[in-house]
């Protein structure tokens, strides 16, 4: 099975990836005494879920009645059903459910992770079966400084401070809100949360299994022998290498959202861009298909709108910021090139963006690209946009006009539209109501708001001139779609029969939410979930 010169090497288990999904696997597999090797291909551990929120979508979590909120199967199951658009079938919907009430267990009986449920809505709060609060569990707070080194083996992200929680970074936007005291104590401490706690608290827990680790490690093809997957073929620093892995393979190495290849031919919009990790270009679900591995929803990716500074980059790509807090604070609208409002600027990331990607059949092209959130100076004296703060001067990538038409004819909008919006949204604003899209109606809406504003925490007039726009984006998390797996994790062949020894997690692997994105941690959840069946599996294999 080994190639002339090809070093080999022996585990019970190889795990591709070291995102949170691997890092799971790896984590329940050396639970039933399996040796686990875990390869990453960039330099740092963490893959996706470290530049991550780091937030797990967990209905029934038990943490819920902290914030007096009750929940149940019935309401679970009502909810998913819509927010799937009917694109999943009931069984996958019931083994996510299944999967996560466990892999939360694990998680805080197995694990040092430690978690909270916070008051963030689902995304859709208004209809039946949703939560205002409890089903999004955040990271506390991960010390390290007794485990020396940890920290520099992580990956570090560029859209989330790890010494705060997401929760406190909603609760603590404000100037002077903050306890320096205790962020001073956290540094101290190592202490870090969001996804690069998570990703702390699993690496420290495969450490202390004694899982290996090997970076700048790039998976490049699949062993099988007789019929059945018996390792991978890596590419590292030293050279080739063949990983021989007596139980089975764990693809857990993310999406395809790095391969232009992959999103030409799979995405429906392709020029979408990714803000996550420069790695993840879809090694797994190349090397699967290669096998005859079947796909799920490949068109289908995690949407966020996002922005660019272009003196910003990250791992040698340029950096884009999902925008998130500021389409919902009062005194901001989103526009297209008709200068005309289309969405409700405070709707869940996920849909704001497929809104983008609609498509007008008279003019053949999109309805609604470009796109820019306009807003004004006394918006961008109080709050932050991208990765600039209120007392900042204001940028030369924000474009500018001391009227409402001097910066259409920047930014290229209609003058008499733009103009004609941004009047009638003045209007209802100082009312507190918008009658076109309803912004600040939902608790998902006011989740992110500002409470210092009267009436509506979502909506303010636009008129303290100069006025500024930014163009939005198309953007990703990562790709949704991928390899259609079993309810054990193997991976399966376009005739339901599996892969023997290959199995797959996270976002190489097809997912449970079709189009639709539940609340905070919609991603990270399945992702989870599916490495800890893929790790129970392994266990269960060797038995």
């Amino acid at each position: 099975m080994s190639n002339p010169g090809e070093l080999t090497e022996e585990a019970d288990v190889v795990v591709v990836g070291s995102g949170g999904a691997g890092l799971l696997a790896a984590c329940v597999a050396a639970d039933t005494g399996a040796s686990v090797t875990v390869v990453e291909s960039t330099d740092r551990l963490g893959g996706t879920t470290a530049v991550s929120g780091g937030m797990i979508w967990a209905p029934g979590n038990p943490f819920m009645a902290d914030l007096d909120q009750t929940d149940s199967r019935v309401d679970a199951l009502r909810y998913l059903d819509q927010v799937t658009e009917g694109a999943v079938r009931r069984p996958t919907i019931e083994l996510f459910l299944n999967t996560i009430t466990v892999t939360v267990d694990y998680l805080l009986t197995r694990t040092p992770l430690r978690l909270a449920a916070i008051d963030r809505p689902d995304y859709h709060s208004e209809w039946p079966g949703a939560r205002v609060a409890g089903r999004t569990l955040d990271v506390v707070p991960f010390p390290t400084a007794d485990r020396p080194g940890l920290l520099d083996r992580i990956r570090a992200g560029a859209h989330f401070a790890p010494l705060m929680t997401y929760d406190e970074r909603h609760r603590w936007r404000w100037p002077g809100t903050r306890d320096e005291d205790l962020l001073a104590r956290r540094e101290r401490d190592g202490a870090v949360a969001v996804g690069t706690g998570l990703v702390a608290a699993l690496v420290a827990a495969c450490d202390d299994r004694g899982v290996r680790f090997c970076t700048r490690t790039r998976a490049t093809s699949l062993a099988v022998r007789d019929g059945r997957v018996r390792g991978v073929r890596v590419d590292r620093p030293t050279g080739p290498a063949l990983l021989h892995a007596r139980r089975g393979v764990v693809l857990a190495c993310g999406g395809f959202e790095w391969n232009d290849q992959l999103k030409q031919a799979f995405l429906r919009e392709p020029e979408t861009v990714a803000v996550s990790p420069p790695g993840n270009r879809g090694d797994g679900l190349v090397m699967a298909m290669r096998l005859g591995a079947a796909v799920d929803s490949m068109a289908q990716g995690w949407w966020v709108p996002v922005v660019s500074d272009p003196d910003e980059g990250y791992d040698g790509a340029p950096l884009y910021r999902h925008l998130v807090g500021e389409r919902c604070l009062p005194g901001s609208i989103i526009v297209d090139w008709r200068g005309r409002r289309f969405v409700n600027e405070a709707v869940n990331y996920n849909d704001l963006t497929r809104a983008l990607h609609a498509f007008d059949p008279t003019t053949h092209r999109p309805a609604h690209a470009p796109a820019w959130l306009v807003f004004d100076e006394a918006f961008r004296r109080r709050y932050p946009v991208g990765a600039t703060q209120p007392h900042r001067p204001a940028p030369a990538w924000f474009l500018r006009g001391e009227s409402l038409a001097d910066l259409a004819k920047v930014a290229d909008i209609d003058p008499g539209g733009l103009e004609e919006t941004v009047n009638a949204f003045n209007v209802h604003a100082r009312r507190g109501v918008d009658p076109d899209f309803g912004r600040g109606s939902s608790a998902h809406d006011r989740y992110y708001g500002d409470d210092r504003q009267p009436g509506n925490p979502c909506l303010a007039p636009l008129e303290n001139p100069p006025f500024y726009a930014v163009e939005l984006r198309s953007g990703m998390l990562g790709t949704k779609g991928g390899l259609r797996t079993a309810p054990s994790g193997e991976v399966l062949r376009h005739d339901g029969t599996a892969i023997t020894g290959l199995y797959a997690c996270g976002n190489v692997a097809g997912g449970p939410m079709g189009p639709g994105y539940p609340g905070s941690g919609g991603t990270l959840a399945p992702a989870l979930a599916g490495g800890y069946r893929c790790g129970r599996s392994l266990g269960e294999a060797a038995r």
